[in-house]
């Protein structure tokens, strides 16, 4: 039978706090997926990063201070209480929580399992390197990221005492000034200190002069030197944080584009990624199985790729968006079961607004598209749920805004745009979605 899932971010929970967190509104949300037998929450990154750009993390291993649970903090004891804030249906961001923090950083005692905790060298390097920047001191940053740590692992273990099990996201590059290329500079392309080459992809139709993701890109030959330690340890310590992993832009890690710092994506060019050498180190003493990765192979895609994901059999992604051809009525893409399929992810218009976006014909060219694979064709969203459950994929993960109809005032985000729109959609409770969350089947 296929398994289903749902994908929201944590900072899109409902919060009487600015933004959702790991507290008690995460709970529910697992009880609402294991009430009715949905098997997957599937997240964004949750690493530290910058506001708008969480697929470039400050630290890989460090947790965002935001998701921190202020009603944690008072059930435990490290805070007497807090203010509450009207709910709205976009996170804010800002330091409102910081206070709390610091009154519970002066009222915590360290116990054995923190002082284990804080033996990891990554997490030693990020509070080295925020106290440097933000002058509070270190023990401070190694006390949030303890809390973050139990919260987030508390949240796990009720989720998987529920039955449900958690899908992490890692991104492929850090940013630029970031943990990783200040403790780490030798995985990265750079010389006398300064970054060479610039992480993007080339010119096409909708951009002229390529992207430019404002990340660096890895060195591949002193990975290799080093048997990949670097990104081998990321990976396990992302499969101890989650179930699976999500592994984004599983094409640079065949062949990755790199741009000349200072020019454009029309000077950039393809090289080598770690290809199979990394894979086999990474797999070969069976810390990290095949099953509990899901690679993200969306967009220009070249043969070599296809290969590798092959040839280790991971389970990879289809856009449902992408995938249906409304002119021949079929789905291009159903030829696999290895698949987990989406509607639309978390860079996509909702299944409501691509709708409208469609002309009249090719309206009714999706109705009869559901309609000839018998699915309901009156509200596209339950008809194109019913499809996800029908099609040959082995998991069917919808989006919160999807399950509830909303058009793209709920999108997640619009790649290749900065505003503060993106990243911040959050929902204001859970009422809607517990009635409409039993269409998904």
């Amino acid at each position: 039978m296929k398994e289903r899932g749902v994908l929201l971010p944590i900072f899109s929970l409902p919060s009487k706090y600015g933004i959702g967190d790991f507290g008690y509104e995460a709970y529910e949300f697992v009880d609402i997926l294991s009430e009715n037998g949905i098997e997957y929450w599937q997240l964004l990154p949750i690493n530290e990063s910058d506001r708008l750009m969480p697929y470039s993390p400050i630290s890989y291993y460090a947790l965002d201070e935001n998701f921190i649970s202020l009603d944690k903090l008072i059930e435990h004891g490290l805070i007497d209480s807090a203010e509450t804030r009207e709910r709205k249906d976009r996170g804010i961001y800002d330091d409102f929580k910081k206070k709390y923090c610091i009154e519970a950083f002066s009222k915590f005692r360290k116990t054995e399992h923190y002082y284990e905790f804080i033996k990891l060298e990554e997490i030693n390097e990020f509070a080295e390197y925020m106290s440097n920047k933000h002058k509070e001191s270190k023990e401070y940053y190694l006390f949030l990221q303890y809390i973050l740590y139990k919260q987030w692992m508390e949240l796990k273990n009720y989720a998987n005492s529920k039955g449900v099990k958690m899908i992490g996201d890692m991104p492929v590059y850090p940013a630029f000034e970031s943990v990783e290329t200040k403790y780490h500079p030798n995985c990265f392309e750079m010389e006398n200190g300064e970054f060479t080459f610039e992480a993007g992809t080339p010119p096409d139709y909708f951009n002229n002069d390529g992207q430019k993701w404002g990340s660096p890109v890895y060195n591949v030959e002193r990975m290799k030197n080093d048997n990949y330690s670097y990104l081998i340890k990321r990976f396990k310590y992302h499969l101890k944080l989650f179930d699976k992993v999500r592994v984004d832009y599983f094409r640079g890690y065949d062949s990755f584009f790199k741009i000349p710092i200072g020019k454009s994506g029309r000077e950039g060019f393809y090289a080598d990624g770690v290809g199979y050498a990394f894979f086999d180190e990474l797999l070969k003493d069976g810390d990290v199985k095949v099953e509990n990765l899901i690679i993200e192979d969306l967009g220009d895609i070249r043969e070599e790729t296809v290969a590798l994901r092959k040839y280790y059999g991971f389970t990879r992604q289809k856009i449902l968006q992408f995938s249906i051809d409304l002119y021949n009525f079929y789905d291009r893409d159903n030829v696999s079961e290895n698949v987990v399929v989406f509607p639309g992810n978390h860079d996509c218009q909702t299944i409501h607004g691509w709708y409208k976006t469609l002309n009249d014909e090719y309206k009714e060219r999706l109705k009869e598209f559901l309609r000839r694979n018998e699915c309901y064709d009156i509200n596209v969203n339950i008809g194109i749920m019913q499809y996800c459950m029908k099609c040959k994929a082995k998991i069917a993960i919808i989006t919160v805004q999807d399950i509830l109809g909303l058009d793209d005032s709920a999108r997640i985000n619009i790649p290749g745009t900065e505003t503060p729109e993106n990243w911040s959609w959050k929902l204001i409770d859970f009422n809607d979605l517990r009635e409409r969350i039993k269409d998904f089947r």
